[in-house]
This record gives structure tokens, sequence and C-alpha cells, in this order.
């Protein structure tokens, strides 16, 4: 599991392991705004494994990435 900050989000990284061997990528992203947290969290689709847990995370933070991004560009029209 790691952490990482990307426009005032904080992404956590939480990948898992299912089916033996295959890793599912999966982060948690959190901001405070207003004095509240916000938390928002992002699976990628089921079919979607990688062979490491390093692999599904680096994976999971470009997801965590570009949703913020979409977020963000979203609020700004």
């Amino acid at each position: 599991m790691s952490v990482t900050e990307h426009k005032g989000w904080q992404i956590e990284s939480r990948s898992y392991e299912a089916d033996g061997n295959r890793w599912y990528p999966r982060a948690l992203i959190g901001v405070f705004e207003g004095g509240r947290l916000y938390t928002h969290d992002v699976v990628a689709l089921l079919n979607l494994t990688f062979d490491t847990a390093l692999d599904a995370d680096d994976y999971a933070i470009k997801m965590a990435k570009a949703w913020i991004e979409d977020r963000t560009s979203a609020l700004a029209r």
C-alpha cells in the first residue's frame, strides 16, 4: 500500500490479491474541503488483473489520477 498526492487529493493504493496469484487494482481517494473529508473508491473492472501488487498499485494510482482530473475539469466548467 502506498500513498501519493495529486492536486490536493490523497491517493492510497489498496490493490488486493484474489484467485490465487492475481492482483486487482483499487485506490481510495480523499480530500478535505470546507472542513469535511470526502472520499471515493476507485476499482478496476474485474477482468483487469496484474501479476504483481506493484503493477496493480501503479495502475490504481493512474486510475485515481484520471478520476481526479475528470472531476476537477468538470468542476471548472
